[in-house]
């Protein structure tokens, strides 16, 4: 009698703990697909976000459209501000004191490389395609604006360029925009890119297609 006793006990206890694991691996289980399931839901819709800002560039009816404005003549002007009234001295003493504007496209075009840098829900094969883009974008840009700016400073102590100030900031937009393409990144190259971005964000999102 004892022993039958005891075993039912055993029994028992062994049961007990076998319904206690499954019922724990359940909870688990169901709270990991809980927070799996919010998880590609905020990555669904931060790509979703994301292929609406790689777009905006070229959209004409968005205030980041590619046409709008025109940072080589904003640059242009604010580094005239600060040459006009010393041009006598100028050109005698071959000097322009102070550094090179930077357009304001730049800026936020780094600001948004930085964000996107540690953006954790971009899947990672997207994000480093996008932060490769822009990161050549935005050397390109540097490199391009520091060297023509540099280069006109240099004809300015030179005595020349004065007499159109207003028109030469044309000029100087083509051979910037020369050496954007040259370079791989100029206005339709980026426009290749970004397509081929929002292409791979489709192929990312068809995986979660249920009636595919």
């Amino acid at each position: 009698m004892d022993s039958a006793l005891k075993f039912f006990q055993i029994v028992f206890y062994i049961t007990a703990s076998v319904v206690t694991v499954l019922t724990f691996l359940k909870a688990k289980n169901g709270l990991l697909n809980s927070v799996n399931t919010e998880y590609q839901k905020r990555v669904m819709d931060r790509l979703a976000s994301l292929s609406e800002e790689l777009y905006a560039e070229f959209d004409p009816s968005s205030e980041n459209y590619w046409a709008k404005g025109d940072p080589v003549k904003e640059v242009i002007e604010r580094l005239h501000e600060n040459v006009k009234p010393y041009k006598h001295e100028i050109i005698i003493n071959k000097e322009i004191h102070g550094g090179n504007p930077t357009p304001e496209s730049f800026v936020k075009l780094s600001t948004y490389l930085d964000k996107l840098k540690s953006d954790p829900f971009i899947p990672k094969t997207i994000r480093e395609k996008v932060v490769s883009n822009l990161e050549a974008r935005t050397e390109t840009m540097f490199s391009a604006y520091m060297q023509e700016l540099n280069n006109y400073k240099d004809g300015l102590k030179e005595g020349k360029y004065w007499d159109n100030l207003d028109e030469n900031h044309h000029w100087i937009h083509n051979k910037i925009n020369d050496r954007m393409y040259k370079n791989g990144v100029g206005i339709s190259q980026v426009q290749e890119a970004a397509h081929e971005v929002r292409l791979a964000i489709q192929k990312h999102l068809e995986n979660f297609n249920p009636i595919k």
